[in-house]
């Protein structure tokens, strides 16, 4: 890959993360004194007001992933190509940036008890891809979904940044060039979609940037013993508007060492489709372990 075009693509990368530090500051600090890890304890989540992006944005993107979809599915020949390339980079030392190999379309549209359809977004699977194939620049209905998760995902570094400093974290990100590894991940849901157990993040952190439906995400804070009865909808002090959201940061299961237990959720059914949007901070050049956490319940519909 062009050496100076990634120098480059990391630079821009770090001066718009500057910009989107004030407003970090501020969407970290405006909803609770209560230090993050006792919201965590005793909520699993902390909400926080996203100024960054509205509803506008995202339905954009939705939009975009609608019409990403049907350019696969109606031109095979570049369903092959994309999947080719995610084969190539979970074989390269560039996947070790974010230890885990779920990158690209993830269809289970037709599955049965699934229902639904997920692209797993970040700045270094884009380059491959491009790098791999230069005439995708040409095709709008992948390109303009690419720019639109490019946009989206770039001030969320300084939101996770911010987290792992207040939780005395900060190490893990050490070696991950100044630029947290982030995945993006757009999915959506059809009405038949089924989940019938919660699950953990295998990330350090999620962020629930937006959905169409927030009363169709249950979580529960961490604890030994895990009923259905202990997973509700986050309470929301702000709504989804045209140009703001609430977006709720949770911990995953990358920080066992530092005694942060992961918060548990799920996406239950609904008679619509639906839409999310969630940005995962990872953890660079990591050997998940073998960590017994609580075991889940299963919920019946």
């Amino acid at each position: 890959m062009d050496k100076n075009y990634r120098e480059s693509d990391v630079s821009m990368l770090r001066i718009k993360t500057l910009f989107a530090c004030v407003f970090v500051f501020f969407a970290m600090q405006s909803v609770s004194a209560q230090p993050l890890a006792e919201q965590f304890i005793q909520n699993g989540y902390r909400e926080m007001c996203n100024q960054e992006h509205g509803s506008v944005v995202f339905d954009a993107l939705y939009n975009y992933f609608d019409k990403f979809i049907k350019f696969l599915d109606t031109h095979p020949v570049w369903l092959h190509k994309l999947s080719r390339a995610k084969q190539l980079f979970i074989r390269s030392t560039e996947k070790n940036y974010y230890s885990t190999d779920y990158f690209g379309l993830y269809d289970e549209s037709k599955k049965t008890g699934r229902g639904q359809i997920a692209f797993y977004y970040s700045i270094h699977f884009h380059e491959y891809i491009c790098f791999c194939y230069p005439e995708i620049k040409n095709i709008p209905e992948i390109i303009n979904f690419f720019q639109a998760c490019y946009d989206i995902q770039y001030p969320y570094g300084a939101v996770f940044e911010q987290a792992a400093i207040e939780l005395g974290v900060a190490s893990i990100f050490a070696y991950s060039n100044g630029v947290i590894p982030i995945l993006l991940k757009v999915v959506k849901y059809f009405p038949f979609y089924i989940a019938r157990r919660p699950h953990y993040d295998g990330t350090v952190f999620s962020l629930f940037l937006d959905s169409t439906n927030n009363q169709s995400l249950l979580l529960a804070p961490y604890t030994s013993s895990l009923s259905c009865s202990d997973f509700n909808t986050p309470l929301r002090n702000f709504y989804r508007l045209e140009d703001q959201s609430s977006m709720l940061l949770i911990p995953g299961v990358l920080l066992p060492e530092f005694g942060i237990n992961p918060t548990p959720h799920i996406v239950v059914s609904s008679d619509e489709t639906r839409y999310a949007t969630i940005a995962f901070a990872m953890r660079p050049d990591y050997v998940q372990k073998n960590h017994a956490f609580s075991q889940l319940p299963l919920f019946k519909n």
